[in-house]
């Protein structure tokens, strides 16, 4: 099996090797250059990963009984929470994205099945949803693209 991992470098040689380099310290300029590109870098890879914690973020009541809580939202994609109290529904719906639904907590039921905590549900775009109603509550982690 072959990977493109890269060969890495012998430890004691590495010591070696770092033991021998003489300390540089670079020109004002050249180190104002340096922090400027990875600052771009930082700055580039926000969008690649971060994180939001549950205490983070805020939850907005968008019908009695459901709120929603955007974890990440662009031109193409939505990642949110929904928070459905109990005994609350919500009417059929077309999608225009694909969505992706999975039950972090409670039980749900969709387009006529039970869906209960770890179970996840795809819709593609362009298809609909009958009601989806809760008995007890639930929270759905819902993706769209």
């Amino acid at each position: 099996m072959t990977t493109n991992k890269p060969e890495s470098l012998d430890f004691d040689l590495f010591l070696e090797l770092f033991e021998a380099t003489p300390d540089l310290a670079p020109q004002r300029e050249t180190k104002n250059q340096i922090k400027t590109k990875l600052m771009q870098r930082v700055s580039q890879s926000r969008d690649s990963q971060f994180f939001v914690f549950s205490e983070q973020g805020h939850w907005k009541s968008i019908k009695h009984g459901i709120q929603i809580k955007v974890l990440k939202s662009d031109a193409e994609a939505k990642s949110f929470l929904l928070k459905l109290e109990q005994n609350t529904s919500i009417p059929y719906h077309d999608h225009q994205k694909n969505e992706e639904t999975f039950v972090v907590d409670g039980e749900v039921w969709l387009d006529g099945i039970h869906c209960k905590n770890g179970d996840y549900h795809f819709a593609g775009a362009g298809t609909f949803h009958k009601e989806i109603r809760t008995e007890n509550g639930c929270t759905l982690l819902i993706k769209t693209y």
